[in-house]
């Protein structure tokens, strides 16, 4: 009999990754979304579908137990929870799942600190891993004098990218900039929650994913940010797998190998001219995993054979066989990133940006070798459904921004 495993998140192209990994693996898979039309439900490798409430709209714990309840309704073997969204929601208030059903994360002790950017950066420091000369504000008037100190501008960062607020709904926390005592004054006070102040660190975005059993390292995949959602910094649009760097991949797997770390996570660091700092840990599947797929690292499959105990000893440590450079584009991040080019948009980060760059990425929207995280030549479902979802986005930004 064939083992079903539930992926949540199915409007994520990670997610829709996931599905077609594991579909060709043999899985059933069940494609699980507050949305009932998704990319990952349009995909020939998904036999069913399920949807749960947004656990922004409503209580997270009515998030959990919907999900729970798609899994005991298919009798599903392994649950995916593909972003922070769910997980924070799963581990607040774990659900019923069918006997044997196994959750594809780690425990939440592990999970604790990983979602912790304080914690996160208390481990490095205990590890010799360099980070941005960073102030901890815990109360909602910060001290005097921390922008000077650290330079202008500060990276304002929430501890908690998402944390349950008090209605019992899930709340975002976003990272913001700071140019002087007052501006920081009122990010500190808009986060509603301790921040990691920090000095900005130039350079390029890199991550290396990793799958780890009990903090063993079976697979590694390099890639750096070539194009970022907000421009300052943020969700890749444009990406491109590099081979793995030795001196990165240890300090990655010694931050996870301290948490005895089970399933996959990208730790992100920035690379510029002073240096390499470490900027957080993604414990969960990342948002770029598509390219690491294409690339030939296969995170889903490994991930799933840990969490389900299937051939981990057999696996090498790690294994680093995949495709370099190989690139990928998310096409709806990177029409915004075109979009936000062209219109000159201000931002506190100097990005060094013109509109020739703009122009240039349009030509290369066209570019042989260059993949979309969402076109399979034996899955177009999902493409199709993705390229109209792209474009009413981008009307919708232009008509809000002008």
């Amino acid at each position: 009999m064939r083992r079903r495993v539930l992926v949540t998140d199915a409007s994520r192209p990670s997610a829709l990754s996931v599905i077609r990994s594991l579909g060709r693996a043999g899985f059933e898979v069940i494609a699980a979304d507050p949305s009932p039309v998704t990319v990952g439900g349009a995909s020939r490798y998904a036999t069913a579908a399920g949807v749960y409430p947004s656990p922004f709209e409503g209580p997270v714990e009515r998030t959990a137990a919907a999900i729970g309840e798609i899994a005991c309704r298919h009798q599903v073997d392994l649950v995916v929870p593909v972003t922070d969204d769910v997980i924070v929601p799963l581990v607040a208030h774990p659900p019923e799942l069918p006997d044997g059903c196994q959750m594809a994360m780690p425990g939440p002790d592990q999970l604790d600190v990983a979602g912790s950017k304080l914690a996160t950066h208390e481990l490095a420091r205990t590890l010799g891993i360099d980070v941005p000369d960073s102030v901890v504000v815990r109360t909602s008037l910060p001290a005097p004098g921390i922008v000077e100190r650290l330079g202008s501008p500060v990276a304002v960062k929430p501890d908690r990218s998402r944390r349950v607020g008090p209605d019992g709904r899930l709340v975002k926390g976003q990272v913001r900039y700071a140019t002087s005592d007052a501006e920081l004054a009122a990010r500190v006070a808009e986060a509603g929650q301790p921040v990691l102040v920090q000095s900005f660190h130039p350079g390029s975005g890199v991550g290396i994913g990793l799958v780890l059993d009990d903090g063993r390292p079976l697979l590694a995949v390099q890639h750096r940010r070539l194009h970022e959602v907000p421009l300052s910094g943020g969700a890749s649009a444009l990406r491109e797998t590099v081979p793995v760097d030795p001196v990165l991949l240890d300090q990655a797997t010694a931050l996870l190998g301290a948490l005895r770390w089970t399933g996959a996570a990208m730790v992100e660091f920035k690379v510029g001219p002073s240096g390499t700092r470490l900027m957080e840990i993604n414990g969960r599947l990342w948002g770029s995993l598509p390219l690491a797929v294409r690339a030939g690292a296969d995170v889903p499959a490994v991930a799933a054979a840990v969490h389900l105990g299937d051939r981990a000893d057999e696996m090498c440590w790690p294994d680093t066989s995949y495709a370099s450079p190989v690139r990928a584009r998310n096409l709806d991040l990177e029409l915004v990133w075109i979009a936000s080019v062209l219109r000159g948009r201000r931002s506190t980060i100097d990005t060094g940006l013109s509109r020739r760059d703009g122009l240039a990425a349009i030509a290369q929207l066209a570019r042989r070798g260059q993949a979309d995280d969402l076109f399979d030549d034996d899955d177009r479902g999902p493409a199709r459904l993705g390229v109209r979802a792209a474009m009413a986005h981008l009307v919708r930004k232009v008509a809000t921004h002008g």
